[in-house]
């Protein structure tokens, strides 16, 4: 096959994949993902604190998910994707020298639908939109530089 039919083959599945993350509200860096969460991630739940107060289980249920796990020294960053409710992604930034995790509950397209702050152990509070904007644009840039990078494995 030549280099310039595999090239247009190429174009033409992306357009495919784009077109369809399109068409369900996603974004290409979560609908990549999400679909390599649900391909390659480990299987995890969600807390079920957490997942109550994001709205996404009732009390004292945690939700199955696919992860996708990232670290780098005592930052631990992790893309989850609700087994059963793909459109559910919620993303987690934990520091494991203070204890601190923040939870970010994405809509589709990628925005910002809820946020939780909690101490490992305590009781997650909800964040305001402003006081979750900063850290979450910064989990955005991350993660859509990891899936636009496109070598992102479960255990990065």
């Amino acid at each position: 096959m030549s280099a310039a039919i595999m090239l247009r083959s190429f174009a033409a599945v992306l357009g495919c994949v784009l077109g369809v993350a399109a068409a369900r509200g996603e974004t290409p860096w979560t609908a990549a993902l999400t679909q390599q969460a649900l391909t390659a991630g480990y299987q995890a739940t969600l807390p079920p604190h957490v997942s109550l107060v994001l709205g996404l289980a009732a009390d004292g249920k945690s939700v199955p998910v696919k992860q996708l796990v990232t670290r780098a020294e005592q930052k631990v960053r992790t893309f989850n994707v609700s087994v059963a409710h793909h459109r559910d992604l919620v993303i987690f930034s934990v520091d494991e020298g203070t204890q601190a995790t923040v939870a970010y509950l994405l809509a589709p397209g990628g925005k910002l639908r809820k946020a939780v702050s909690y101490q490992i152990g305590a009781e997650p509070r909800r964040l305001t939109a402003s006081e979750a904007r900063a850290g979450f644009a910064a989990e955005v840039r991350y993660w859509s530089g990891r899936a636009h990078e496109g070598v992102l494995s479960p255990a990065h």
